[in-house]
């Protein structure tokens, strides 16, 4: 049967009949009430359907149904990551630190052990330097080499000492083919004529002092060629020997810590040098 609704005002009375019967309406209501209870049951039905089955419902049903809450999202923080990067960092390190602690004691000991060397290296220089010193005073002319000196018409009073020192390893070396004579050091200033002087601080073409050649004569009373120059440096100058000079040292076997003494004598205004080995 259908539902009539009666218009109680005046006037005639109108009925309308509406289009869902009783028992249409019932299976309707059931329906609903079963997907609620279906609704209810699955917790996890996904958003879409809630929204769709939600919206459906008469907007005064929509308030009793239940509404799943949407799950907060979660958004992956970078402080994940950065925890994950902090530890590989950390893992990287203790590695590296643990690689470098065992091979540093090696390494310090490979430098500790340089250093010593380099250390003791410059003590025994020291001590050899602390060692050798010239005994003698006041020097004197050997015998041998007045009679010679003498014969060649020089008046021993004119032979004037110009250094004596011992022998240091530079001044036997290959390397340095030289004998220094440091200028503070030297005896008699006066050893050269104001010309040479003049001439050894010129330099030559190459921008190098100019030498002056002496004649030598070696602690065998043999007779070479030497040559003098002048070496400046920014604290001291050094007179040096130079050219034949290791010869001379192969000739008369000289030695470290042998004290040595320069000679020096002019013959007709030619220079001569005389080296004379001092006995201790």
């Amino acid at each position: 049967m259908g539902i009539v609704n009666e218009d109680d005002g005046g006037g005639g009375g109108r009925k309308e009949e509406s289009c869902i019967t009783d028992s249409e309406c019932e299976c309707v209501d059931d329906e609903e009430h079963e997907k609620d209870e279906t609704f209810r049951k699955n917790p996890y039905m996904c958003e879409h359907s809630v929204e769709h089955y939600y919206y459906l419902l008469p907007r005064a049903r929509r308030s009793k149904i239940f509404t799943r809450k949407k799950p907060p999202i979660v958004i992956p923080s970078q402080s994940t990551s950065q925890e994950k990067g902090l530890e590989i960092r950390n893992s990287l390190k203790r590695k590296t630190n643990e690689i470098v602690d065992v091979g540093l004691p090696m390494e310090k000991k490979k430098t500790e052990n340089l250093f010593d060397e380099k250390q003791s290296k410059s003590e025994d220089a020291k001590k050899k330097r602390r060692k050798v010193k010239p005994i003698i005073d006041p020097p004197v002319l050997p015998d041998e080499l007045k009679e010679k000196i003498s014969g060649m018409g020089v008046q021993i009073s004119q032979v004037k000492l110009v250094i004596q020192k011992a022998l240091y390893d530079t001044d036997l070396s290959y390397q340095q083919m030289r004998l220094s004579i440091p200028v503070n050091q030297v005896v008699s200033k006066d050893f050269l004529t104001p010309q040479q002087k003049m001439v050894l601080e010129t330099k030559n073409v190459s921008n190098k002092k100019t030498k002056i050649q002496f004649n030598l004569i070696e602690p065998s009373l043999e007779q070479t060629k030497i040559h003098l120059t002048k070496w400046d440096r920014s604290n001291s100058s050094s007179y040096v020997l130079l050219n034949n000079w290791m010869q001379v040292v192969e000739r008369n076997k000289l030695k470290p810590e042998m004290v040595v003494q320069l000679w020096s004598f002019h013959q007709h205004l030619v220079p001569w040098l005389a080296l004379v080995l001092v006995p201790i």
